[in-house]
């Protein structure tokens, strides 16, 4: 008979301990969840921007040597809106570029060139072109980068063809990006609440979490096994 109880009293006290894990579990699934729905800028700043926004904004690499990041300023571009697009060419370890020889084209979702910016040479790769987006839409911003081990003197200042295939390096001896922005009226301020209202709603229900736990615990000491 007291084998008996003591197995029930362990079998008992197993099973209390397995429902008890639950609640941190569900506080780890928040936690995380509220951690995931943070922008990634919250945590994390750029050296070459002021600000590295979270739309409008991407990075990548291009090639063996180059990383580059693009943004617009401002972040939420209207249409009819003075604007920035903003370029940081670094190399792969995030340093400073210098003596790059570039040209930037725009495009608007159904291929038209709206906006190209002659083969340049630039001291720095941290650069600005100020664009003026007239229509709402999608536009693609290419950026090319010469090689170094070509010669830039029978390029400069000239215009590349427009291009079908927006990625293409075809007859060009050059690197290039393709980076996606939007244009629109409204999609800034609907972004941004949809954004911190999942915070505060994740927050909210992690509160709940928490309560319900407090209050189970007082009522379990209450009314002991």
């Amino acid at each position: 008979m007291p084998s008996f109880s003591v197995k029930t009293f362990n079998k008992e006290k197993k099973t209390i301990s397995g429902k008890n894990l639950i609640p941190y579990f569900l506080i780890a699934f928040l936690v995380f969840s509220v951690y995931s729905s943070i922008p990634t800028p919250f945590f994390t700043a750029n050296a070459h921007f002021d600000r590295f926004a979270s739309y409008n904004s991407s990075g990548m690499g291009i090639g063996d040597k180059y990383y580059v990041l693009q943004q617009l300023e401002p972040e939420y571009v209207k249409p009819n809106e003075p604007s920035k697009i903003m370029f940081s060419i670094q190399d792969k370890h995030g340093k400073d570029v210098y003596d790059v020889t570039v040209t930037v084209e725009i495009y608007s979702i159904n291929g038209e060139r709206v906006l190209v910016f002659p083969w340049t040479t630039l001291e720095t790769g941290d650069f600005t072109i100020p664009f003026v987006f007239t229509k709402n839409g999608n536009y693609q911003i290419v950026l090319s980068i010469l090689n170094e081990d070509i010669s830039s003197s029978k390029i400069l200042d000239t215009v590349p063809p427009p291009r079908t295939i927006l990625n293409d390096s075809l007859n060009c001896n050059c690197e290039r990006a393709v980076f996606n922005v939007s244009i629109t009226e409204t999609f800034g301020l609907i972004s941004t609440l949809a954004m911190y209202g999942t915070i505060i709603g994740v927050v909210i229900v992690l509160g709940i979490v928490l309560i319900w736990i407090f209050v189970s615990r007082r009522k379990n000491k209450s009314n002991p096994i």
